[in-house]
């Protein structure tokens, strides 16, 4: 798991470098925009339009570094995103069992929201926030039974929506016992316990499943799908920041600030909370009491 952390990490450093060259190009200004002399000599004046004129040619260097790293990512983006298509796509198409004319008209489907996702991560916008929900939904094929409505019969809806309810219950029912499992590890449970603590983490496995899904989504762009089913202590942090965002809860503040160390804190204690509260009435004191110190011994992230 610490190779996986790793990977996770350095993802996250190399975007927020490109995305500082990018914010350094467009925000750079030149330095004759940015002061001007009273009475400049001669001299003076060769020399400011000599250091205007280099400033400019650093900014559209910085300008084309950016614009090439922009490129180079959103290229690599969209391989990724094109390879998840094509799996979801393949396995739509074997599990309906579609005909000759049905797959056609998936695939159009399919490239139209590829095509989507691609002006998604070249557009300029001014809200981020609906950019980066609108891609989430794409990857996590999202409204694609809507399309689906319009070209398959009702009897294949029907098997659509069997396959994927079952989907759904299957990522419930393994995020739960994963759950137990790393739960068993720490705090040995007696077979009634586990028959109550499995009820119990099934029970909220479906908002632990939807809260991780947009991070797991987006790490399909950088990772491919590889790490989908990654563990979920290794993207909580990155979980913690997409849905934070999605839901405008971001604190305003830098990431080494005090303010923003409060809000990783807090949300580390709501986490634990809810943990506990969970297994209140199952576990006794002293489990209680060392799956709390486990829990705070855990990275806030």
């Amino acid at each position: 798991m610490k190779r996986k952390t790793s990977i996770i990490a350095l993802s996250i450093v190399a975007i927020a470098a490109v995305l500082f060259l990018i914010n350094q190009a467009q925000d750079d200004h030149s330095p004759a925009e940015k002061s001007t002399q009273t009475s400049p000599t001669r001299s003076s004046q060769r020399q400011e339009a000599s250091q205007a004129s280099h400033s400019q040619d650093e900014r559209k260097d910085r300008e084309e570094i950016a614009r090439i790293e922009q490129n180079k990512l959103t290229t690599f983006w969209m391989k990724n995103a094109s390879a998840g298509f094509a799996i979801a796509k393949k396995h739509l198409i074997a599990d309906l069992n579609l005909n000759a004319a049905d797959t056609a008209e998936v695939e159009k489907i399919f490239v139209r929201r590829e095509a989507q996702l691609a002006e998604l991560l070249t557009a300029e916008s001014t809200d981020d926030r609906e950019v980066l929900k609108n891609i989430c939904a794409l990857l996590r094929n999202k409204g694609l039974r809507e399309e689906l409505a319009s070209i398959l019969s009702s009897e294949k809806l029907v098997a659509f929506d069997a396959n994927e309810a079952t989907r759904e219950r299957e990522t419930i029912e393994a995020r739960a016992y994963r759950d137990m499992a790393d739960l068993n590890a720490i705090v040995t449970l007696t077979d009634a316990q586990k028959q109550q603590t499995l009820a119990a983490l099934i029970k909220n496995a479906p908002a632990k499943v939807e809260q991780e899904a947009d991070a797991r989504a987006f790490m399909t762009l950088n990772y491919g799908q590889m790490l989908t089913d990654v563990d979920s202590s290794s993207i909580r942090g990155l979980s913690n920041m997409v849905s934070a965002s999605l839901k405008n809860e971001m604190p305003d503040a830098a990431i080494e600030s005090s303010h923003y160390e409060l809000w990783i804190q807090t949300n580390k204690s709501e986490r634990i909370k809810n943990e506990l509260s969970t297994l209140q009435n199952i576990l006794d004191e002293k489990q209680l009491t060392r799956y709390r110190e486990h829990l705070e011994k855990e990275p806030a992230w």
